[in-house]
């Protein structure tokens, strides 16, 4: 009986130290889980502030509008880490005193009906200091054909957007007839990014995208669409998505063209 009893009580041990080996890896799986959650939370979060400060533009932000464009984030909220999590990876990076600036080149996918010398890839400079987001640079070249009035004013309409936490979309209306004067046709948007990775006809509109991924050497990099919706007749646009590996951001700029 004695003997039984031990052997009972040494398997359930076994048992119960097999059970806890068995249920740890499941434990870790979820811990992580919850952490990333946390962490993308607190990302997120993050990004709210930033669409608050985008609302009240003037007061957090000031514009360089010299050899280029840049935008100047007077209360910096968005840290490197955040642009990491979007995917967006540096190709290179240096430090200028305090602050830490990173060279980001967004490669385009080419398309395979259409070959192209001359690479159209995206430049933007991006500088933190203390670990906090402060400038964003676009190079003058880009403004040849897309006024830099334009750009402003997409930005600024962030601030005004809709959110859809549960599709992780943000979609913003961008009125004014001097923004919608400014905005790029079809003709344009092909000379200034080359041609698209694929497109269609959908009725009365032409639909272009172009795909997008960082040139860099850091791991898991970061696959972005820019999904622009253009009349087919008068080449006006009326739709520029952008589609990243956390959600979307739109922009409609039919609501101008309704009222004409």
């Amino acid at each position: 009986m004695i003997a039984g009893t031990g052997e009972r009580r040494r398997s359930a041990r076994r048992g119960w130290s097999g059970g806890q080996a068995a249920r740890a890896p499941k434990v870790a799986v979820i811990a992580l889980a919850a952490a990333a959650l946390l962490l993308s939370g607190c990302v997120y979060l993050r990004l709210f502030e930033l669409k608050q400060q985008l609302a009240r533009f003037d007061r957090f932000f000031s514009l360089q509008t010299q050899d280029g464009l840049a935008l100047i984030c007077l209360t910096p909220v968005v840290r490197s880490n955040d642009i990491r999590w979007i995917g967006v990876k540096p190709e290179h990076t240096k430090k200028i005193g305090q602050a830490e600036q990173w060279q980001v080149r967004m490669v385009k996918q080419k398309s395979s009906e259409a070959p192209e010398k001359v690479p159209f890839d995206i430049l933007l400079e991006f500088t933190f200091v203390e670990d906090k987001l402060t400038r964003v640079a676009i190079p003058e070249r880009y403004f040849a054909l897309m006024p830099k009035s334009f750009l402003v004013g997409v930005i600024r309409s962030l601030g005004g957007g809709k959110v859809d936490q549960l599709g992780k979309q943000i979609e913003a209306t961008v009125a004014g007839a001097d923004i919608a004067a400014a905005r790029p046709r079809l003709p344009a948007i092909d000379r200034l990014l080359g041609a698209p990775t694929e497109e269609r006809e959908d009725g009365t509109r032409s639909i272009v995208r172009y795909r997008y991924s960082p040139a860099t050497a850091e791991p898991r990099p970061g696959v972005f669409d820019m999904i622009l919706t253009f009349d087919t007749k008068s080449g006006d646009l009326l739709k520029w998505q952008g589609v990243t590996p956390v959600g979307k951001i739109g922009f409609d700029f039919s609501a101008d063209r309704a009222k004409r």
